[in-house]
């Protein structure tokens, strides 16, 4: 076999013979593995079984391919977000809200993710830790390393009443101690910024450096060296010094060509000028890092706020201290008005064609269209020098023109899913970010039989109804529809009502609820939006019905400072939202805590709830968790001669005492969280089905009953029964939004809905089906 190889360095071209002598690389050590094999030792299961026994193999090899990829870019509620992949590990670089549902979107797989560093111990910065820690504990992931500011520790502990992590650890490392993590891959140096303000948190910047990948394999110096076939070969490969069973050492170095030159890439969050000193004081290791001859400045990620990007000073230092080479990516740029959730778009466009005004479509579309006309959002960022060949610029000498771009590059930004490759250097790719293709959306639908058909006798029926404007109140508008995480269709439980003109209303705020708002109605009006709203409502403590609140809070404290919302919450919800007041930023005064259980008995009304233009709130416990909530709503507004009642279940089994509460709704909004044939599951996760949710609405004489906080395993549609039970039965999507006069109608929009998504809908059949099956082979044994 040497001889052979030898054959071939002499006549093949470097790249052939690197990719052969890989080859034989592995089938020498797959030699040994089948040697052991054969003594009795069985062969190991498949990797992805045992992810210890990968990485493990893997600890020491430097990966070939190393990505950088914006899972959020901060645009319209979407977090500033960043995920690192290599071969065998994943980073992620800041966890604002929302950030686990992007990477659902975009199959960014969080299962093997080991890492997560946090620039600012804020909510912006780390909203997305609840939902991701229960979302990557429930894909089997073990440990995560936690870097960041302090009191990340305490916050977890603060979580533990609603964040249940039972199987993940989660170390937290407070970086601001100026320790550098480090593993076979990268190094992560913390820079630590402070404030000019005495009481404000210190704020964190990471530099990170590439291990620099070995040359390729001298398999002629391998031979003068006396090294045999086998793994040793590999170990010599990948950079690892070995020793010979004759006790010589053979060094990496002597029997391999020159390697790479590091690659290294910056995180930089600077949150206000206050900041802008100590970022200064940085300056010479910022240079350094530039000047240096071993390493490579290849990437800079900013998730200071834009109007710090565009600040002289911070322009400034950007380019004194890193080559016009060097490519700048700007995170949370007001210009950039598209979130990356692509999905809930798709279905929007689809749903708006049974009725617009029950199913409008996302402001954000609208926004977005007339910004990639005009502007050609992000495309004029500039090649780097990762791009040899292909195009690159040549730096120029004017430093002005620096300043010019990056402040340019700040009002544009980038997208979900543009991506930057480290290795092998690509640079930029823009092939994977998100976009919009409504055209297509839309063809999907009339590509089903019978579609077209059934859509336009549907709109024959109600071209005098569901199409016109309405202006009669309340309007009940669904933020999120899905139960305990978030999907790409479904976000996490969030309703708004509309009580009046110019009065807002939540029932419970999920992850995501502000963003969804600007997604929905634009920046302009989702301003005034957040001014109206009045009041919160949480049902119960569980993470995907409050997980929002926190960022709500902030967002509404900043554009109406002076009249705090009125937060109707279990009383147990007070210790986590006065650790983040008194650790993380104060929140305080912006808002004025009830107790659901002091409703129970005397509902309230009066003055705190007459500007809303409702009469009375009333409470009572339902059957879930401790400390679980329904609530009904009377308001001012009446329909046919008497006042409208809207009660809510939260999450619930069937209860006789929500019966009871909601007696003569005008609507019912029910949680139907299971399909009727699981419903000894629904039993055991104290949930209902869709059979029992329509049921307790006709035991309570409710006119009009609205199902939602549907399982994800309905991201479309859910199984429903005959359409005479359906008769004043509605289903929630996200985005919807309905008037008691519109759920009159609503039953003749499932024809055209059932057809539009009839594959999705028989696939549904096909597992109950299967189920039926499975129970029957259960049953048939538990006989024998």
């Amino acid at each position: 076999m040497w001889l052979a190889m030898l054959k071939l360095q002499r006549i093949a071209p470097h790249g052939t013979l690197r990719t052969l002598t890989e080859n034989c690389i592995r089938m020498s050590s797959q030699v040994v593995t089948d040697a052991k094999d054969t003594l009795g030792q069985k062969p190991p299961l498949k990797y992805e079984r045992q992810p210890n026994v990968l990485r493990k193999k893997l600890s020491s090899v430097v990966p070939g391919s190393v990505n950088l990829q914006v899972l959020g870019a901060g645009a319209n509620g979407a977090p500033g977000a960043v995920y690192l992949f290599t071969d065998q590990s994943r980073y992620l670089f800041n966890c604002g809200e929302g950030t686990q549902r992007l990477a659902h979107e975009h199959k960014t797989r969080l299962s093997r993710l080991e890492h997560i560093f946090v620039t600012r111990n804020t909510w912006t910065t780390v909203g997305g830790l609840p939902g991701l820690a229960l979302t990557i504990q429930d894909a089997g992931v073990r440990n995560v390393g936690l870097h960041g500011p302090p009191h990340l520790d305490t916050m977890l502990q603060s979580m533990r009443r609603f964040v249940v992590l039972k199987n993940l650890q989660m170390q937290t490392i407070d970086s601001t101690l100026g320790a550098q993590f480090e593993d076979s891959i990268l190094t992560v140096q913390p820079v630590v910024l402070r404030s000019e303000q005495q009481l404000a948190q210190p704020v964190l910047s990471y530099i990170c450096k590439l291990k620099p990948r070995p040359g390729a394999l001298n398999l002629v110096k391998c031979v003068e060296a006396g090294v045999p076939p086998g793994p040793l070969l590999g170990q010599l490969k990948n950079g690892q010094d070995v020793t010979l069973p004759c006790g010589k050492v053979v060094y990496s170095v002597d029997v391999t060509e020159p390697g790479e030159t590091a690659l290294s890439f910056v995180f930089i969050d600077v949150p206000s000028e206050q900041y802008l000193s100590s970022l200064q004081a940085q300056a010479e290791q910022y240079k350094q890092l530039a000047a240096s001859e071993l390493t490579e400045v290849a990437l800079v990620v900013h998730f200071s706020p834009p109007e710090l990007v565009v600040n002289a000073h911070y322009s400034s230092f950007m380019a004194a201290n890193f080559s016009p080479g060097t490519q700048h990516i700007y995170l949370n740029s007001p210009q950039n008005p598209f979130s990356g959730y692509a999905a809930a778009h798709r279905i929007q466009y689809q749903l708006h064609q049974l009725a617009p005004r029950i199913f409008p479509l996302l402001a954000e579309s609208t926004d977005l269209q007339h910004s990639w006309q005009s502007t050609k959002l992000s495309h004029s960022l500039k090649k780097t020098k990762l791009e040899n060949g292909h195009g690159a610029e040549e730096p120029k000498e004017d430093s002005e023109v620096p300043i010019k771009e990056m402040k340019q590059q700040a009002e544009q930004g980038v997208v979900s899913m543009t991506s930057f490759h480290l290795r092998p250097k690509k640079g930029l790719d823009r092939t994977l970010e998100a976009k919009l293709t409504p055209e297509e959306y839309i063809n999907e639908t009339h590509a089903v039989p019978c579609f077209t058909e059934l859509l336009a006798q549907l709109q024959a029926d109600i071209r005098d109804t569901l199409k016109t404007p309405s202006n009669s109140y309340p309007r009940i508008i669904f933020l999120g529809t899905g139960s305990c995480i978030p999907n790409k269709t479904r976000n996490v439980s969030s309703i708004l009502i509309q009580t009046a003109a110019e009065a807002f209303m939540l029932l419970d705020c999920g992850e995501g609820t502000h963003g969804q708002i600007v997604r929905l109605y634009g920046r302009e009006r989702a301003r005034q939006v957040m001014q109206q709203l009045q009041a919160v409502y949480v049902s119960h403590l569980h993470a995907d019905h409050h997980i929002g609140l926190i960022g709500l809070l902030r967002e509404r404290q900043r554009l109406a400072p002076a009249s705090p919302l009125l937060l109707l919450a279990p009383r147990q919800i007070e210790p986590w939202l006065q650790f983040y007041n008194r650790q993380i930023e104060s929140i305080a005064d912006a808002y004025t805590l009830v107790g659901n259980g002091e409703l129970l008995e005397q509902p309230l009304a009066g003055e705190q709830v007459d500007q809303l233009g409702i009469a009375s709130i009333a409470t009572c416990l339902v059957r879930h968790c401790p400390h679980a909530f329904g609530v009904s709503l009377t308001l001012q507004a009446q329909h046919e001669g008497a006042p409208i009642k809207v009660t809510y279940s939260g999450d619930t089994m069937p209860c006789a005492d929500l019966v009871e509460l909601g007696r003569n709704s005008t609507v019912l909004i029910h949680e139907a969280t299971m399909e009727d044939d699981l419903e000894e599951e629904a039993r055991i996760k104290t949930h209902s089905t869709i059979s029992q949710a329509i049921q307790q609405g006709r035991d309570m004489e409710a006119k009009h009953i609205i199902l939602t906080h549907f399982s994800q395993r309905y991201a479309k549609c859910p199984r429903l029964p005959s359409s005479e039970d359906m008769q004043h039965v509605a289903i929630a999507f996200d985005n919807m939004q309905v008037t008691v006069d519109d759920l009159q109608h609503y039953h003749k929009l499932y024809p055209s809905l059932l057809a539009m998504y009839a594959e999705y809908t028989e696939e549904l059949e096909q597992r109950a089906v299967k189920r039926e099956l499975k129970q029957e082979r259960k049953r048939k044994l538990a006989q024998t």
